[in-house]
């Protein structure tokens, strides 16, 4: 039931944030091409799950979700560059996403690397938009924790670690999969803590509380991609087998898998304990993550 009713409140939200999406993602002063490339990319659908954690985590420090959803938007615009590069043929060469053609495929290689390299820099020109005037602060403290995460010590080093494995040890394959995914993870709950404003001790909680469930969603992803159905998925399946990547699932065995995802989401709801009620729906959202078929 409650898988059920986190569901609800994350169509809810969906729809609401969507719509801001869409808005902020382009402009008509871009050529016709780019802004029907990024429309296309934009409603291929998604579990919204990073921008949901930024509006969710605030909501803990007294921010709604009108003073929230520009970062919500930034981290989201910048994780869907991420999967349009991701996708290209030169990295994991995939065409299908979500259930549709990927980008590359829907228009051509050219198309889908620039309609990344838009995203990406329009995510930070969106924080600067809403939050530059308003707290100058606030807005260096949101950009440079987005630019470490998405850059060499993030999403970037941990895409090269990847495709070129320094080590095929159980350390750097952990390494590389939180560089790759959970580093944004964490970054969408550290959005919330500072833009609540929130104390040292809780930014810090909130930045381990998105490293644990981080880890949980690449474990669940590792699990889903050996055992998931492509039509619900919506993306090919055992690819990770067939291009010789190694996952915990290699080192550990699927049940010892399985596990440690759950040991990692019960240390994220510890972490959730002293902020009472108001955290509810980060705690179904977590046991969410490990028990999702997507």
């Amino acid at each position: 039931m409650k898988d059920k009713n986190l569901l609800l409140h994350l169509g809810d939200f969906c729809k609401k944030f969507d719509v801001y999406l869409q808005l902020w993602s382009k402009n008509s002063n871009f050529p016709d091409r780019l802004i029907n490339s990024i429309s296309y990319i934009n409603s291929s659908g998604g579990k919204r799950i990073r921008p949901f954690i930024v509006c969710q985590t605030a909501n803990l420090f007294g921010v709604n979700f009108k003073k929230s959803i520009a970062a919500a938007v930034s981290i989201e615009m910048l994780h869907t560059y991420s999967l349009i590069h991701d996708d290209l043929p030169s990295m994991d060469d995939d065409d299908l996403r979500r259930g549709k053609k990927t980008l590359h495929k829907k228009y051509d290689e050219a198309t889908a690397i620039l309609t990344g390299d838009s995203l990406l820099t329009e995510s930070f020109l969106l924080l600067a938009m809403n939050y530059g005037d308003k707290n100058p602060n606030m807005c260096v403290n949101l950009s440079l924790h987005l630019a470490k995460s998405a850059g060499g010590e993030g999403l970037v080093g941990g895409q090269i670690l990847d495709l070129y494995p320094e080590k095929k040890t159980f350390k750097s394959m952990t390494k590389m999969q939180f560089m790759k995914t959970g580093e944004l993870i964490s970054c969408s709950a550290a959005f919330g803590a500072i833009l609540g404003n929130a104390s040292k001790k809780d930014y810090d909680n909130m930045i381990l509380f998105g490293d644990k469930i981080g880890r949980a969603f690449q474990i669940t992803d590792d699990l889903l991609d050996l055992s998931g159905n492509v039509k619900v998925l919506g993306k090919k399946t055992k690819k990770d087998k067939k291009q010789g990547k190694l996952t915990l699932v290699d080192f550990k065995g699927v049940d010892k898998s399985k596990i440690i995802a759950q040991q990692y989401i019960q240390e994220a709801i510890e972490l959730l304990s002293k902020y009472g009620k108001k955290s509810n729906v980060l705690v179904d959202l977590s046991n969410y993550i490990i028990n999702r078929s997507i």
